[in-house]
């Protein structure tokens, strides 16, 4: 197997001994060619070794994580962020397809995490239009300005959620619906995109379909929702109290 590069950058020593462990203990083909107490090692770590996967701390003194991501020119490497608790640290995180670990570390967070990433490396995409996304989200005014990162087989999208209709369960995969009429399949499962856009006027109106309010034309006698690209969606029986709220029925 392929030996596979590895840096973390972290100012705590604690941080990046935890680290070096998990990985010597579970993942011995990770490799930890470096690691960095500041941005500025950080950077000269990267540009010398090349590394596939960086655990990166967001909140560093003098320069944080993500101004170290805006001075490097090629992000031909991911990125899994180690940080401590920050409500809109990581929501910019999860809207930006990328990964993250709590501190302290977590030994099965962690082990989900890698595999994860092992998992990624085996699909193309840009994962320098991935990290600046990040950046455009963590360093906006609001998260209302959020855009959201979603893989699919052939490319990423950064949408809006303005712009998504509909989010529809297809097995262990996403159908979104946009109002440009583009729809896109998505490897995640309905129930991270309900976690992600429950914040920003998304109703569960079915175990098989979230719906953006801002679409909602009616709701009929038959229990159907109808939207504004003419679909017509069921409410499931546990759902109608609340839809019939949004018409003050």
């Amino acid at each position: 197997m392929k030996e596979i590069k590895a840096i973390v950058v972290d100012d705590e020593k604690f941080g990046r001994e935890q680290i070096k462990s998990l990985l010597k203990r579970y993942f011995q083909q990770v490799v930890l060619v470096a690691e960095a107490a500041d941005a500025v090692e950080a950077l000269r770590q990267i540009y010398f070794h090349r590394p596939d996967l960086v655990f990166l701390d967001i909140e560093m003194p003098d320069k944080g994580g993500f101004e170290m991501l805006e001075n490097i020119q090629e992000h031909d490497f991911e990125i899994i962020f180690v940080t401590a608790y920050d409500q809109y640290a990581l929501k910019a995180i999860k809207f930006s397809a990328l990964d993250y670990l709590l501190k302290p570390v977590n030994k099965e967070e962690f082990k989900s995490a890698i595999n994860k990433f092992l998992d990624k490396r085996k699909n193309a995409y840009d994962r320098k239009s991935v990290i600046n996304n990040f950046i455009r989200n963590y360093t906006s005014q609001s998260t209302d300005s959020f855009r959201l990162a979603v893989n699919s087989a052939l490319k990423t999208f950064f949408l809006l959620p303005e712009e998504i209709i509909r989010c529809e369960a297809d097995g262990n995969y996403t159908k979104i619906t946009c109002s440009n009429s583009d729809t896109i399949l998505s490897s995640k499962t309905l129930k991270e995109f309900d976690d992600l856009l429950s914040d920003f006027d998304f109703i569960r109106v079915h175990r098989a379909h979230l719906v953006n309010k801002k679409f909602i034309r009616s709701f009929n006698n038959e229990n159907m929702l109808l939207l504004q690209d003419n679909t017509a969606i069921e409410v499931s029986r546990r759902k109608r109290g609340e839809v019939r709220n949004l018409f003050g029925q």
